[in-house]
């Protein structure tokens, strides 16, 4: 299920006689189960082009489509998941509940859907089911909003900067396991970060976005094969091309 966004273009109005242009003149091909990051200055729209694709805002001018659906078809389909900076859990329910909830809420009787239990495992966190959300680390929280990201089986993952505030070693561990995840059940991915070495080290595509308003500047494909060294030089080689066109637009 490809993901194809055509002229697109959006404005947010901050007054009845000013608007600020956000993103111009975005032309993107997604394929199926492609890993692809983006990554730009801060106030450069990435996370405006995934709030679009997941139907949350409607653009000024063009299109976004997943397979034949736009995106408000595609949430309503259950077709995407989200998964942001915090978890935004429910801290009065327990680990369990709050993955649990995503498929009652949402129920796909058409799908073949991983238990709460068996996702709550899938992210190492099967000890802390009776647990609540409130008593666990920030790293462990975000264990719990990926293991709901994963209770719908959705197509499109959209994830914007999920890890950012978590140190570096849980980090790239929680990185790790996304990869392992998307290997697994091959949704394809768009992941928004600010992180160059964490987008070579995941992505089958890296995307540098210019400041606002937005555009797509480069593309990078990363031939590297997986798992990929971050010491090796031709990562660091690839680093620097991408922190090279990120300067020239930033």
């Amino acid at each position: 299920m490809n993901l194809s966004i055509s002229n697109l273009s959006h404005s947010y109005n901050h007054s009845a006689s000013e608007a600020r242009l956000a993103l111009k003149d975005i032309h993107l091909e997604v394929q199926p189960s492609e890993f692809v990051a983006l990554i730009g200055p801060s106030g450069c729209g990435k996370s405006t082009l995934l709030r679009i694709i997941a139907g949350l805002v409607v653009p000024t001018q063009g299109s976004a489509r997943l397979a034949q659906m736009n995106p408000k078809q595609a949430t309503a389909a259950k077709q995407i998941s989200w998964m942001a900076q915090k978890p935004a859990l429910l801290p009065w329910r327990t680990v369990y509940a709050n993955v649990a909830l995503a498929q009652k809420i949402n129920p796909q009787n058409s799908r073949s859907l991983l238990s709460p239990l068996e996702l709550l495992d899938l992210v190492r966190l099967g000890d802390f089911a009776s647990a609540h959300t409130f008593t666990l680390s920030g790293g462990m929280q975000q264990r719990v909003a990926l293991a709901r990201t994963l209770a719908l089986g959705a197509d499109y993952w959209l994830m914007d900067e999920p890890f950012t505030a978590l140190d570096e070693l849980t980090r790239e561990s929680l990185t790790r396991e996304v990869l392992g995840l998307w290997k697994r059940f091959h949704p394809t991915v768009l992941w928004v970060t600010h992180s160059i070495s964490e987008a070579v080290r995941m992505a089958d595509r890296v995307l540098v976005m210019s400041r606002s308003p937005g555009q797509i500047h480069a593309e990078h494909r990363i031939h590297l094969i997986r798992p990929r060294d971050e010491t090796a030089p031709a990562f660091q080689d690839v680093v620097r091309l991408i922190r090279t066109d990120l300067a020239l637009k930033s």
